[in-house]
């Protein structure tokens, strides 16, 4: 197996794991709405968006040297990074502006339960968007 192909075969395995990050977040944070052990779900939603954050993020692939990792951060990948924060963004917004609109009435929801779902729509969606652009441009 050659270069290419293991560059291909990690790239697809971490757009997969994208996918999986996105929906044990968001799994994460549906639990921690629940009123077993919402502390604890806390905790474990915090965590995987810190990781999807770096996972997002060139840091984690620009600390590897070598020529592995150099196919791997390429013009393309860092474009589909730019457009998947640049989604994330507008979903945050998106979220942001219906937590507002929700505001005017009566809500349960606290000011940290509509953070966690502004980030968690910003993180989400930004990691969703990059797994499908990876995955597609992998074909």
């Amino acid at each position: 197996m050659d270069l290419i192909d293991q560059a291909e075969r990690k790239a697809h395995a971490r757009a997969l794991g994208l996918y999986v990050f996105a929906g044990f977040t968001v799994l994460f944070l549906a639990f921690s709405f629940s009123t077993w052990r919402p502390s604890f779900f806390q905790g474990m939603w915090l965590g995987f968006t810190l990781v999807s954050t770096l996972y997002l993020s060139p840091l984690a692939t620009r600390l590897k040297n070598g020529p592995l990792a150099q196919l791997l951060e390429d013009e393309v990948t860092r474009e589909h990074r730019r457009v998947s924060s640049e989604s994330g963004f507008w979903a945050a917004l998106v979220a942001a502006a219906g937590m507002l609109m929700l505001s005017g009435g009566a809500t349960a929801l606290t000011l940290g339960d509509g953070a966690r779902l502004i980030f968690t729509a910003a993180i989400v969606v930004a990691q969703v968007r990059l797994a499908t652009l990876e995955l597609r441009a992998a074909r």
